[in-house]
This record gives C-alpha cells, sequence and structure tokens, in this order.
C-alpha cells in the first residue's frame, strides 16, 4: 500500500511536472546566465450504423482502466488504473519507478479506415524515472466486444501537444518540440506530425505544413478560458476570465471588466515580457462580490508571465510573483471564421 501511495504521489508530480519543467528549467537558465490479436478490415467489411458507433464507448473511464503495449522499456502489455500505472521500483524500497499516464484532457475519435468501426487515440506519458517525459500515440479500438490497444507510436522527449485530430482517416497530431538548437527542456518549434493505420500499424506520412518557431502569434483566432490560477488550484465555477491574442495585445475579460495589455515577443522561442505600464482595464462594478479579488489576483499574474506553451491542447502561461513560479491553465474555444 506504502508504494502504491508513493506511485500515485509520484505520478501526480509527473502531471504537474510535464506541464511545468520545462518552464522551471528555462527560468533556471535564465537567472543563472530553462499480446493483442490484430484487428483486419478487408474491403468487404461494411460501414455502422450511427446506432452501432454509439455502442462503443470511448469514455475517459473506460480509457483510464485500459491495457496499453507497445512503450518502449516496457516489455508486457500494462493495465491503467484511474489512468495511471507504475512499475517496480529499480531499488528495493525505492521511490524511482516506471511509470505511465493517460493525458486524459485530449483524445480523437473517428474512422481510421473507410469501412472501419471508429477508433480512438490516446496519449500516454511515460516517464523511467530520469529527467526525459515519453510521449506515445495509442490507438484503441473494440474487438470482440472489448476495448484493445491496436497500435503504439513513439512522439518524442517532453513534447508538448497543441491539438490532435482525425481527419481524412489520418491522425493529425500538432506539436511543441526541440528545434536542432533547443535545448530538450524547452522546444521551440511548432510542427505536424500526420500517421496513417495501415494493417495495425502506424505509418507517418509527410506534412505539408511548414514548420514554424513558436512566438505569440500562434495564439491568435482563438478565444481562452482559464481554467487553473496553477496547478492544482481551479478557477471557481462562476469565474468568467477569459484571453486572446491580436495584433500583439493580450485581450479579454474578467468578469464584467474588459481588459487590453502590451505583449513583447522575446527572442527565445516562447519567451514573452508582458508590459504592464501598457495596460488598460475598465472599471465597472460587477455583481459578484469576489469580481474585484479575482482582477486583482489575475493582473498580478498576468502582468508577471514570462513564457507561454502548449500542455494537451491547453494554453501554459507561465508566471513568476513573489518568488514562486506558477503556471495559468487555459481552455481553448475555436473562434468561427
Amino acid at each position: 500500500m506504502k508504494r502504491l501511495l508513493s506511485a500515485f504521489i509520484s505520478l501526480l508530480t509527473i502531471s504537474s511536472s510535464t506541464l511545468m519543467a520545462a518552464e522551471m528549467i528555462t527560468t533556471a537558465l535564465e537567472v543563472n546566465s530553462s499480446s493483442q490479436p490484430s484487428l483486419i478490415l478487408t474491403s468487404k467489411t461494411l460501414p455502422l450504423t450511427t446506432s452501432a458507433a454509439q455502442s462503443y464507448d470511448y469514455s475517459l473511464v473506460a480509457l483510464q482502466q485500459a491495457y496499453y503495449r507497445g512503450i518502449d522499456g516496457i516489455d508486457s502489455t500494462i493495465r491503467l488504473q484511474q489512468g495511471l500505472w507504475a512499475g517496480e521500483p529499480y531499488q528495493p524500497g525505492g521511490n524511482v519507478m516506471p511509470q505511465v499516464m493517460l493525458l486524459g484532457d485530449l483524445k480523437a475519435t473517428g474512422q481510421l479506415n473507410t469501412y472501419s468501426a471508429p477508433m480512438a487515440v490516446v496519449l500516454l506519458n511515460y516517464s523511467p524515472g530520469g529527467s526525459g517525459q515519453f510521449l506515445y500515440l495509442a490507438v484503441m479500438a473494440y474487438q470482440h466486444g472489448k476495448l484493445v490497444n491496436i497500435a503504439t507510436q513513439y512522439v518524442g522527449d517532453r513534447v508538448r501537444v497543441k491539438d490532435l485530430t482525425i481527419k481524412n482517416h489520418n491522425i493529425i497530431l500538432d506539436v511543441i518540440q526541440a528545434g536542432k538548437q533547443d535545448p530538450t527542456c524547452c522546444p521551440g518549434d511548432v510542427a505536424r506530425h500526420i500517421w496513417h493505420l495501415n494493417h495495425n500499424k502506424l505509418i507517418e506520412v509527410p506534412s505539408h505544413q511548414a514548420t514554424v518557431r513558436l512566438t505569440p502569434a500562434i495564439l491568435a483566432n482563438t478565444d481562452w478560458r482559464l481554467e487553473s490560477w496553477r496547478y492544482g488550484d481551479p478557477v471557481t465555477d462562476d469565474s468568467k476570465i477569459s484571453l486572446r491574442y491580436i495584433n500583439g495585445h493580450f485581450v479579454g475579460m474578467v468578469d464584467c471588466n474588459n481588459y487590453t495589455v502590451t505583449v513583447k515577443t522575446l527572442l527565445r522561442p516562447g519567451f514573452i515580457d508582458v508590459l504592464e505600464q501598457h495596460a488598460a482595464i475598465t472599471n465597472r462594478q460587477c455583481d459578484n462580490p469576489l469580481s474585484i479579488h479575482r482582477q486583482k489576483r489575475y493582473f498580478e499574474q498576468l502582468a508577471n508571465v514570462t513564457q507561454f506553451t502548449y500542455f494537451a491542447g491547453k494554453l501554459a502561461l507561465t508566471y513568476r510573483h513573489d518568488n514562486y513560479i506558477g503556471v495559468m491553465i487555459f481552455d481553448a474555444e475555436k473562434v468561427q471564421s
């Protein structure tokens, strides 16, 4: 029981460190200088009706208890429990052990072959015990009424996920990954990877989308809603805090008040300077008595943001305030063009 508790705490730490490790390491650098059977699909397979497709359970609860395989360094099939798996400690009685966690905030469902049943694509984070955080993509399908991991693909070390979709029977993964000159901790290339499922093997196909460097311009055309002040500190349900990037500015609302603040892009990918002296905020009296406190806290943290990145499709803004490093997390809402 003690080992399982230790593993659970350690896995929770991974969830936080996967999100914040690069920011904290980069900030420190800145201060100092940061065997499952195969599913065979044939042309005789008939397309499923809508009612049949709805019988496939790809809910988070089902995926968190599923079996997974194909992770380098783990020879056997593993089963997650509430989205977590921990192997045996490397040393008897030790706390360092291989661990796998399902990134439950982002998944894609759809057909990966013309006549196939719907499948799900999920993301797994594998931590062997060191600084590496290895991202894997797993394809889930139903065989004989059971949820099966039919294909698994390694993506990279400390890769940040911007988006995951299924389109035209292909898996499309948009990521922030390390460029040729980037340290592993601090990826700066915005890239797209595309895979096609062929006889239960994922084949990567060329992407015609150019790889670019990470700048705030990537945030444009998206409305963001604040989800948590920092890891483990969610905003309340009645909070209405939004953010959008437009032409060198963060704009949005805190409850009933609008704001705009200038954002300066720095040379290092993902690093920004929020110019507090170039901010404008309306002064309406909101109905909620807690609005004034939320507004104060939000602008204190926003004014001290030094870096942005993505984590499982969410926007992460790293800030330093009162000798504390935190990360605000935002959910995305696509803007209709």
